[in-house]
């Protein structure tokens, strides 16, 4: 019986340690991304403003409503050859998303500090493809179809 009790504190080790461990987690300030941005200015006003928050997850939704649209309708192989309407719509989604994490980024005290920040890294990850797949690889794909029109035609 004692060597059972042996093996049962063995394995779970200290118990009056976890205890104070899982205390300490449960009273351990949340993050609040606001607690790393300026004080003062116009960026950490914007980026803090309940409106920012919401108007952005609206752009999200109709970005991702967009995105059906664009999949279901847009026939273009290329997206330089695509409908005048799929180059504005990916245009305006992919200015807002760059200006959203400008904002995000200029509100932060020490910039540095954004590569701490998940979600910003997350974003900056989304948007980083985005602009490859919007601006990037429309350029290339332009330059070297030798195009004259950035639609792709001949010129």
């Amino acid at each position: 019986s004692s060597s059972g009790r042996r093996s049962v504190k063995t394995i779970f080790g200290d118990s009056e340690g976890m205890k104070a461990r899982a205390r300490q987690a449960l009273i351990r300030p949340q993050y609040n991304v606001f607690d790393h941005y300026h004080t003062v200015g116009v960026a950490q006003k914007i980026a803090k403003h309940g409106l920012f928050e919401t108007v952005t997850l609206a752009v999200i939704f109709a970005n991702a409503v967009w995105l059906a649209v664009d999949t279901d309708l847009n026939g273009a192989a290329t997206w330089i050859d695509a409908e005048p309407i799929f180059m504005i719509g990916e245009n305006t989604f992919c200015l807002y998303f760059c200006g959203e994490l400008t904002v995000r980024f200029l509100a932060f005290k020490e910039k540095r500090r954004c590569l701490k920040d998940t979600w910003f890294v997350f974003d900056s990850a989304l948007v980083a493809l985005m602009i490859i797949e919007t601006w990037i690889i429309t350029l290339v794909a332009w330059i070297i179809g030798g195009s004259g029109s950035p639609r792709g035609g001949g010129g």
